[in-house]
């Protein structure tokens, strides 16, 4: 029957172009290493968390790929002569994921939120003493002193602005994020993947206005770096975030990918827990960083890279330049060692995290470097959620820890708290490390803060509550057909607004 041809017909054209529509979406597929402790940007500071919430969520202000701060959600603000209030006019029309319209309203209680308890970052925003919305575009931060890294705060990942609305509901933002960023949540299958869809109603990007290029990104957890290299190979990547340095050569001779690779912002170094026996001795901590040789872990963990001497990344301006890295001085190492009455075959639980091999094998070379006087190290692979929880935030259980800190837009998202013994994993007690670091923080002056932090930098190689190892280079491989993605520079997370697949 006519009729009957006619409804086939149709029916067979709208198959069809469903199928097209399936064929032509453009996925972007990631490999990295390690997921997410958690989706609510207010509740973590793990950055495989920012590297995923980037895409999600937006901030006040935040870096541009040369680092210099831009407006977001704020299209512009201005700081009083006194240094104690911050004016921010927001941008009209920009709408959360759920429809809603961003206000100030907003943007204050997601401050508020910050400021509380259960935020990690609280302590960089308890300077804010109070918020003020006038109207629904503008936002007025009083401050109860100068605080010239409140902006680049506001700029990082855990300066997320949500809905007010959904704040108060007690929505649960850690498994069903919703902000205003250029990517909508999918789902989140744990130990697997995260998948995220478009916003086509994406306001702004500092690399693309509007709606993103591609229609869909996945995020896949692939702790094997052999495992994101065969991915690439097959297809089944287009980017891998963790490829192992042994890999590099083999992207680099095949046509069908490309090895980017820049300076990164990691401080990467071997945490000691300062609350326990001996390594509360500066001298025991000195004595360990003179056992092991920085340069060759760099090399053959990391695959090159920059030893660094203190807690900042390598090449960084508030470094002084008479802060050299420790030597490779075993029987230095010896001599302190026997100085502070450490005794033969002393043992260190090494807790490593278990997504990074790099660590791993740096933790490896270290447990050699340091039988060599005479101290046993006992290595402990920790599940990533592990190590967050039992070494990271508490209660401590390590002796020595390997991870790399990832860089802040300021000195002080570095520092601050170290020096008070119960506000860092480390554990480090030193009331002058922590009157240098806490002076610094609310000085308005430049050069007198980069001074403080100067001196404090000092002591921290001195005093050394690390091992200090290096930066890395930041290092990712690619499938030739993928353009505009890019890492920001020192948070290292991924900025996906602008990426092509062809």
């Amino acid at each position: 029957m006519p009729g009957t041809t006619h409804r086939h017909l149709i029916t067979a054209l709208i198959t069809l172009v469903a199928l097209l529509g399936s064929v032509c979406a453009r996925t972007l597929t990631i490999a990295t290493a390690a997921q997410p402790d958690t989706l609510d940007p207010h509740r973590t500071s793990a950055t495989s968390a920012f590297q995923t919430t980037k895409s999600l969520y937006d901030t006040l202000v935040e870096p541009d790929a040369d680092g210099i701060i831009v407006g977001a959600l704020a299209e512009s603000w201005a700081l009083s002569d006194d240094a104690l209030t911050l004016r921010f006019t927001l941008r009209q029309g920009v709408r959360f994921h759920d429809g809603s319209v961003v206000t100030s309203a907003d943007a204050a209680a997601s401050l508020e939120r910050l400021q509380a308890d259960a935020s990690p970052k609280a302590d960089e925003f308890v300077v804010i003493e109070a918020i003020e919305t006038p109207d629904d575009v503008t936002l007025v931060l009083r401050l109860s002193r100068p605080a010239p890294a409140l902006l680049d705060s506001l700029a990082s990942g855990w300066g997320a602005i949500v809905p007010a609305a959904l704040i108060e509901a007690g929505h649960d933002f850690a498994n069903q994020p919703v902000g205003t960023g250029p990517f909508v949540f999918s789902e989140w299958v744990r130990d697997s993947f995260v998948r995220l869809v478009a916003n086509d109603d994406y306001y702004h990007g500092v690399l693309a206005r509007g709606r993103p290029e591609v229609d869909e990104v996945v995020i896949r957890f692939v702790p094997d770096s052999a495992v994101q290299w065969q991915g690439l190979r097959s297809g089944e990547f287009q980017v891998g975030i963790d490829v192992a340095a042994v890999d590099w050569p083999a992207v680099e001779a095949d046509p069908r990918f490309e090895l980017e690779q820049g300076p990164s912002g990691l401080a990467l170094v071997a945490t000691l827990n300062n609350r326990r026996p001996y390594l509360d001795d500066a001298r025991v901590r000195q004595a360990l960083n003179l056992a092991v040789d920085a340069d060759t872990i760099m090399e053959v963990a990391y695959g090159g890279g920059f030893t660094i001497g203190t807690f900042m990344e390598a090449g960084s301006h508030w470094v002084p330049e008479t802060i050299e890295p420790y030597p490779h001085d075993p029987e230095g190492a010896l001599e302190l060692l026997r100085a502070a009455g450490v005794p033969a075959g002393w043992r260190l639980d090494m807790a490593l995290p278990q997504p990074y091999d790099e660590h791993i094998v740096a933790g490896q070379m270290i447990q050699d470097y340091l039988r060599g006087v005479g101290i046993v190290g006992e290595i402990r692979i920790v599940e990533w959620g592990v190590w967050l929880g039992q070494v990271f935030r508490g209660p401590h259980d390590f002796d020595l820890t390997i991870i790399g800190h990832t860089g802040k837009l300021d000195a002080s998202g570095r520092l601050n708290g170290y020096g008070h013994p119960d506000r860092t994993y480390s554990g480090f007690d030193s009331p002058e490390v922590a009157a240098l670091i806490d002076r610094a923080a609310v000085i308005a002056d430049a050069e007198a803060r980069r001074a403080l932090y100067a001196e404090a930098l000092e002591r921290l190689h001195v005093e050394a509550p690390f091992i200090y190892l290096g930066t890395p280079f930041t290092t990712f491989a690619r499938a030739a057909g993928v353009d505009g993605f890019w890492i920001t520079p020192l948070l290292d997370t991924f900025d996906l607004r602008g990426v092509t697949v062809d």
